[in-house]
């Protein structure tokens, strides 16, 4: 075998040193042979290191789940989220900057913002778009793919990469994430698995789990109060789905008086207020076990959903 592959050796240097003395086509077909040569003989060694991948894990300091998402825009839609009266007090004190600064530092103005975060998640885990994993979920993710550490800018966008899950390729935020070390992290310390609550259109949706034993560990969540409604929803819709979820009207006695032809309000006890300006806004309340919730609708003919507000 030995005497074989020194003779083919031979045998190609002869030929490389008569074509190279060819001129310069016999020049570009030596490089051509040779390239070749080294790209078949290199092909299984980079598809081996190519379908490497490396087991991630959420880092321990991380309490909350971590979020993947099948596309990137879900990522946009959930970072886009703004909560209808920030938006309000923004654009009303926009001219007054140090009213302004007070209201943007407060603590209401952070949860609000906080909330109509949530909310966008919980409405891309209830249409299949983004699901949440947590500690001890088999997360991998190809070598080539994960970001060094200089790849990260103060005060940029957080990385995202491509992983996959279950099978299943989506995005994540780099940041979340670790190689992983092989340490449990303790229960006390593990990120709570969000449960989705039903959809409107009545299906189930909540993010799978890797293993029974993760389940047992985790004390049961509750489902959100605050169910995923899609901007621009029909509030007729979203009346449906508060009701099936146990919730009821909350009559307010100082409430708005709903004109004769306001189809916004008519046959709606829980209306609060209608405004017949700007984004023509109207305030619904309703309670469940001592919980309260006011839905936020815009549209002057017909109201749709438009947030959560208090």
């Amino acid at each position: 075998m030995k005497n074989y592959i020194a003779a083919k050796w031979k045998s190609l240097r002869a030929w490389s040193s008569a074509t190279w003395a060819q001129g310069q086509m016999g020049k570009t077909r030596v490089i051509l042979a040779w390239s070749a040569l080294v790209l078949v003989a290199t092909a299984p060694f980079t598809w081996h290191i190519s379908s490497l991948e490396l087991e991630l894990e959420l880092r321990p300091a991380l309490k909350e789940p971590a979020l993947l998402c099948s596309q990137q825009q879900s990522f946009d839609a959930i970072m886009d989220a703004e909560d209808v009266t920030n938006q309000a007090l923004m654009e009303n004190y926009r001219h007054q900057p140090e009213i302004l600064a007070g209201i943007i530092s407060s603590d209401s103005f952070t949860r609000r913002d906080a909330t109509a975060l949530r909310l966008e998640i919980l409405r891309k885990i209830a249409q299949g778009h983004c699901l949440e994993v947590t500690h001890g979920d088999p997360v991998k993710v190809n070598w080539t793919d994960w970001p060094s550490s200089d790849q990260a800018q103060p005060f940029s966008e957080p990385l995202r990469v491509q992983v996959t899950y279950q099978g299943q390729r989506y995005w994540t935020y780099a940041g979340s994430w670790q190689k992983a070390t092989g340490k449990a992290v303790a229960e006390q310390d593990r990120a709570p698995l969000q449960v989705a609550r039903i959809a409107p259109e009545g299906r189930t949706q909540s993010p799978p789990s890797n293993a029974e034993s993760a389940a047992q560990v985790q004390p049961t969540p509750k489902l959100s109060p605050v169910p995923p409604f899609a901007r621009g929803e029909s509030y007729a819709q979203v009346r449906v789905v508060l009701m099936r979820d146990g919730w009821q009207p909350l009559i307010s006695e100082d409430a708005d008086k709903c004109m004769e032809d306001d189809s916004r309000c008519q046959g709606r006890p829980e209306m609060q207020s209608c405004s017949g300006s700007g984004l023509a806004m109207c305030r619904f309340t309703w309670q469940r076990e001592g919980q309260r919730l006011a839905v936020c609708t815009a549209g002057e003919n017909e109201a749709k959903f438009y947030s959560v507000c208090e």
